[in-house]
């Protein structure tokens, strides 16, 4: 995480000016804490009109480490995690943790989360509204953040995801040109340098709080020999 900064009074200083970007949204106070609301325009490249949602967007303490709380209040998308509402207080589930830790990890401005994170939600919401399914669409909780690593590193082998990130843990990255730890059999700059460089982003603590939720899982406890002690979140000594 980058500097310590105050989150809620980087929130209201960027959100007062909100309406020069998105002139239906409106900064405003909520029992002290900065929001910004309206009608969010879903407009494409092209300035084309295609819908718009009524939505507030929430200070939260960990920001621009962490993304905003985000609402549709119009009353139009159901409140279910089948829909990426999160039914215990109705905030919309914008991208799985790895995902969102990696895109904030050097802090993120409130006009570019709008841009990049919220309007592309919401774009979604509104195929799924047309055509009964979203158009790209990650599964919930756990397996969602499978889905990320399996894409990182192109496998979907459960046991080489926890191997490969309990190596990363160890932060000793390998040479150019030595083989790839992966077992490819390829060299390292050819094979999993970027996605190495990628996953080195998140801090030890991280990293363990995603071993251990793999070390924890149902589908890992299944896999053949690793019920032992040894396939565990890692320390670093």
């Amino acid at each position: 995480m980058g500097e310590v900064v105050d989150g809620i009074s980087l929130f209201r200083a960027e959100a007062i000016s909100i309406s020069d970007a998105f002139p239906s949204l409106s900064f405003l106070e909520q029992a002290g804490k900065p929001v910004v609301a309206g009608q969010l325009e879903l407009k494409d490249a092209e300035g084309l009109h295609h819908g718009s949602y009524f939505i507030e967007i929430h200070a939260v303490e960990e920001y621009p480490y962490r993304f905003p709380y985000v609402f549709e209040t119009g009353g139009r998308i159901p409140r279910n995690i089948d829909w990426h509402i999160f039914e215990s207080d109705g905030h919309c589930c914008l991208k799985n943790q790895p995902e969102e830790i990696l895109l904030c990890k050097t802090g993120i401005n409130l006009q570019m989360f709008i841009e990049k994170e919220v309007k592309p939600y919401f774009f979604n919401q509104l195929y799924r509204e047309k055509h009964g399914y979203f158009l790209q669409e990650r599964s919930h909780g756990l397996q969602g953040e499978l889905e990320f690593f399996f894409d990182l590193l192109r496998t979907t082998d459960l046991l080489k995801v926890y191997e490969f990130l309990v190596f990363v843990c160890k932060r000793l990255e390998p040479g150019r040109t030595t083989v790839c730890f992966c077992g490819s059999k390829e060299k390292y700059r050819r094979c999993h340098r970027d996605t190495y460089r990628t996953i080195e982003k998140f801090t030890n603590a991280e990293l363990q709080y995603f071993i251990g939720e793999i070390v924890n899982s149902k589908a890992f406890k299944l896999l053949p020999f690793t019920n032992n002690s040894r396939f565990r979140p890692f320390t670093k000594q």
